[in-house]
């Protein structure tokens, strides 16, 4: 935030306008900031009962799912995030949003036979056509893969036990607090292997390669605190 002084309003912080303080609230991009922005007194406290301010609580919570890849053998659904491969082809979708800090989760719906659901370094472009397991992109990537049941990333696996079917749900939950992990969830069950060491910036993705494979993702959210949980015996694969 800009330093206080700069606004040049009698009373400093508190002699804002309740709409300005609205405005302030919805560019904070911490929901610790928020949190604090409202205990300052009587007055912000009351923010707390405005309509813009529970949405500037809900854009933080559920963030806006974009995508940006070029055209290729895939569909979308209108009005969902629902991508069909129409042809054998490898294709890497990231998800636009880039996490440096907090908690995130994202939560895929495995529709049709969908196997590879992961994180990667911010700003990685995999062009279609090429596989994200392979060099020189597998390096800069981390991912579950469901068929082969394991995790992997720069040529290393950890198995696990756990597959996932058609109409399952895949999510992912990265944690940006050192040492800054991914832990994987299958229909809300935690898996006992997580990925340590991301790089400063990650981006979620998923991958589709046969004709009708289907994947939706049903959220990304910001979480307050973690879900995932030390799992006894749990292995850590380091990236690297």
């Amino acid at each position: 935030m800009s330093d206080i002084n700069e606004y040049n309003v009698l009373g400093g912080f508190i002699g804002l306008d309740e709409f300005i303080l609205l405005e302030i609230a919805s560019d904070l991009i911490d929901l610790e900031d928020i949190q604090q922005l409202v205990c300052l007194n009587k007055k912000t406290f009351k923010l707390k009962d405005h309509i813009r301010f529970h949405k500037a609580i809900e854009n933080k919570i559920n963030i806006p799912i974009s995508i940006t890849v070029p055209e290729g053998d895939y569909i979308k659904k209108e009005d969902e995030f629902t991508y069909i491969s129409t042809k054998d082809e490898f294709k890497t979708f990231p998800i636009d949003k880039q996490i440096s800090h907090g908690i995130y989760r994202c939560e895929f719906k495995n529709n049709n036979n969908v196997n590879v659901f992961g994180v990667m370094k911010s700003g990685l472009v995999i062009p279609f056509g090429r596989g994200c397991g392979v060099q020189p992109y597998c390096k800069d990537n981390a991912y579950y893969n469901n068929q082969r049941k394991y995790i992997t990333q720069n040529g290393k696996e950890i198995g696990v036990k756990q597959e996932s079917k058609h109409g399952d749900t895949v999510a992912i939950e990265v944690n940006m607090t050192h040492p800054r992990t991914a832990t994987f969830f299958v229909n809300g069950k935690q898996l006992p292997v997580f990925v340590s060491n991301l790089p400063e910036s990650v981006q979620f993705f998923f991958f589709l390669y046969s004709k009708d494979e289907s994947v939706t993702i049903l959220s990304l959210k910001r979480l307050e605190a973690p879900t995932a949980t030390n799992i006894p015996d749990a292995k850590e694969m380091k990236w690297e």
